[in-house]
């Protein structure tokens, strides 16, 4: 009895001396790691916790995600309030049970993992929270001495003096790796289930908790076994911590566990991706790196199926020209933008994309545009500053314009002709005239409003036909089409709509800028003028898009042989314009594009494709006159032979053309003239002159009684007897051209007297 005694009271002794010891070491630690680590303890800002790389996402304009953007870390910020109570709880049970309980240190776990250690002679236990575990992740490197240990119990007590235990949990869920570059619980469960982490179901949750220990070593690809060894610990805890009962664990048990395949890391829409990226990081003042780990929702412009068909169409050897001799091929560049919106839908600056960030011609490349820069340069400026017509005319001839000698095509002169062939046709003469008159300045001033940019040695006629120093891109050449399509307004384009943060907050709105650079009027007009393109010049081979198209093509020359370095065409429509350029980087004696390769061929073969694709099973929009245009019959002979304006006549063909309704040329007004009325022969006689070629209505009211009626209706000018007038009353007749909807009329009064 008095040795069982003895023995009691020596396991008493080994016990009170083991927690002194505990105790001793324990003080000893916090103390040394007091002095070496008290530095790296006190700047430690417990909201750097919060503080963690996060992948950004960008979605396209129907609100699908078609690319993520991470630097070192992928990562996806998930609530805790958004996850199923298994995933969380599995964590708890595994890796800190006692987590509601403590302050941030487990005391009790602490002194039997220091006395293992000191059995061990090594420090191999961890006994760390999660709220350690966090802090460890967070600031410390993974280190194993006792004094680091010590560092990061006192940081654990910092953090939870700031942050609640359901935030420490839900920043720790989302820090942890869990191997295949996937950080935080909503990254794993999309890499090893493909769905989001509040989808996850219990046997799902149970393989993160135990993956999170040891990534590699339980990676449910590489170590199917040891995975579900390890998922069945989990569960195991998760009943024997009151999580789950007995049919639950056997229930998950039992599940079958699909693991997703490892997904190819893909740059979806290389050269559009790149373009958000720089416009993003511009627009909030980050770097690349910043804006890739920032977490960001990148809402952009992008028409995906119009993306992939000009990444299709331009990996396509038989839509261009044959590579040079050396193997180079023809390069290209495309961009469409929606009129409705001044987003950028697709673009492409190459044939193919071959590595991120990569040279985009579509926006870094500048060329000469040739004659596609006339309808900005010139034509729109003539309408607006000049009052110039569709049909004003222009002398095609050669010219010494002070030492500056322009040709013509094929060196072919039209002499006078409409400014309506002459820019069906491209002819250059009547262009720099055309420039000339408005003034370069004048013409430059224009053309910078809707973002053309010029040299300081750009100032001479010759900007007319394309001749500019450095050029043009061909997403600033699409977007000076703008105000053509949008009826006069104007806003330089972008691939970015909004921006929201991690957290959810709307930090970038594109605003509503487009500014009036041309009037309605102007921008019909210029439609009309570039639909005969379409019709009838250059640019006919868009009529293979079967849909209703403006267009202006230009060529730049690379010699005297004819043989060009560019080729370009701008089309559009009410909804979209696409602007494609072809040629080689560098051209020289062997890159360029020969002879017969202008705008009118591969560029308009590219851009009938694309509006083809963009009206694919449904009704693509016609060009509308504002209510200030008129359109007048004209008869086409007589403009087109004798260069005169007659209104048109029946059983001779005709055109329409569109006028401002107060310009109207005065040999095509409608207007009255000389009316006349008289009752000489006892009734009403009503006489007029006006333009022939247009029917009036002839109508009549009684002064007191009523409203108009209508008579007859008159063609041209003439004379009309109203029989149905009576004697003694006062009739008010007036006359209206039917063809305009106005009010400018003629009308008389008359007073019939009684016999």
């Amino acid at each position: 009895m008095k040795k069982e005694k003895a023995k009691g009271g020596l396991r008493l002794l080994k016990r009170a001396a083991a927690i002194f010891l505990v105790c001793a070491v324990g003080g000893g630690i916090f103390l040394a790691a007091y002095i070496f680590h008290i530095r790296e303890w006190r700047e430690f800002d417990p909201a750097e916790a919060a503080d963690m790389p996060l992948t950004t996402v960008l979605y396209d304009a129907a609100g699908q995600p078609f690319q993520e953007l991470s630097g070192t870390e992928r990562r996806y910020y998930v609530r805790l309030s958004e996850l199923p109570a298994c995933l969380p709880e599995a964590f708890l049970a595994m890796e800190d049970a006692r987590f509601f309980e403590h302050a941030g240190v487990d005391l009790v776990r602490i002194g039997g993992a220091i006395l293992a250690d000191l059995k061990s002679g090594q420090f191999s236990q961890g006994a760390s929270t999660i709220t350690q575990q966090l802090v460890k992740l967070t600031y410390l490197k993974n280190e194993k001495t006792l004094t680091r240990k010590a560092a990061e119990m006192l940081m654990a007590l910092k953090l939870e003096k700031c942050y609640s235990k359901e935030e420490i949990l839900e920043l720790y869920l989302n820090r942890a790796y869990f191997g295949n570059g996937a950080y935080g619980v909503e990254a794993a469960a999309q890499e090893y289930f493909g769905k989001h982490a509040s989808e996850l179901s219990l046997a799902e949750a149970a393989m993160l908790a135990g993956l999170v220990k040891s990534p590699s070593g339980y990676d449910p690809r590489l170590r199917p076994e040891k995975a579900r060894q390890r998922q069945r610990s989990v569960l195991l805890r998760m009943q024997e911590e009151g999580y789950l009962d007995e049919a639950a664990r056997q229930a998950a048990l039992a599940e079958e566990v699909p693991i997703a395949e490892k997904q190819k890391e893909t740059y979806a829409y290389g050269f559009y991706t790149d373009t958000v990226i720089d416009d993003a990081a511009r627009i909030l003042g980050l770097s690349y790196r910043e804006l890739m780990e920032g977490g960001y929702r990148v809402e952009t412009y992008l028409d995906p199926v119009q993306q992939a068909y000009l990444e299709e169409y331009a990996a396509a050897a038989e839509n261009f020209p044959a590579a040079a001799e050396d193997g180079e091929p023809c390069q290209c560049a495309a961009v469409l933008l929606s009129a409705k919106t001044n987003g950028i839908a697709a673009l492409v600056g190459g044939r193919t994309h071959e590595t991120r960030l990569a040279f985009n011609r579509a926006r870094a490349m500048r060329r000469q545009p040739g004659s596609a820069i006339k309808p900005v340069l010139v034509y729109a400026p003539a309408i607006e500053y000049l009052q110039y017509q569709t049909t004003s005319l222009l002398l095609d001839e050669p010219e010494d314009f002070d030492g500056y000698t322009p040709r013509d095509a094929g060196n072919t002169y039209r002499g006078w002709v409409t400014l309506r062939d002459a820019a069906a046709y491209s002819l250059n003469l009547p262009a720099v005239r055309l420039l000339r008159e408005v003034g370069v300045d004048r013409a430059k001033g224009y053309a910078s409003s809707v973002g053309i940019p010029f040299a300081e040695q750009d100032a001479n006629l010759s900007l007319a036909l394309g001749g500019f120093t450095t050029g043009v891109s061909p997403l600033e050449l699409a977007a000076s089409y703008m105000p053509f399509a949008a009826g006069g307004y104007y806003d330089a384009p972008s691939t970015v709509r909004r921006i929201l943060d991690s957290a959810g907050h709307v930090v970038y709105e594109r605003p509503e800028a487009a500014k009036s650079v041309l009037s309605e009027q102007t921008a019909f007009l210029m439609d009309s003028l570039l639909q005969s393109g379409v019709e009838y010049g250059t640019s006919k081979a868009l009529q293979a898009a079967g849909v209703p198209l403006a267009a202006k093509t230009g060529t730049s020359s690379y010699d005297d042989a004819s043989n060009n370095k560019d080729a370009w065409i701008v089309a559009y429509n009410p909804e979209y314009i696409f602007c494609g350029w072809i040629g080689f980087d560098n051209s020289d004696g062997a890159h360029f594009l020969e002879k017969g390769v202008t705008g009118g061929t591969y560029p308009a073969k590219m851009a009938a494709g694309v509006f083809s694709k963009l009206y694919e099973g449904r009704q693509a929009p016609a060009f509308s006159a504002p209510a200030s245009i008129a359109a007048v019959a004209v008869d086409t002979a007589q403009l087109r032979d004798k260069l005169t304006l007659r209104p048109a006549v029946e059983d001779r063909e005709s055109q329409t053309e569109y006028y401002c309704r107060d310009s109207i040329p005065e040999e095509l007004s409608p207007k009255v003239r000389d009316m006349q009325v008289d009752t000489a022969g006892g009734k009403p006689r009503i006489r007029f002159s006006a333009s022939q070629g247009y029917t009036y209505a002839l109508e009549r009211r009684e002064v007191g009684r009523g409203g108009f009626i209508l008579l007859t209706r008159i063609q041209g000018g003439g004379a009309y007897v109203d029989e149905t007038a009576e004697a003694g009353k006062t009739y008010l007749y007036r006359l209206l051209p039917e063809e305009f909807y106005t009010a400018a009329y003629a009308a008389v009064y008359l007073y019939i007297p009684a016999d």
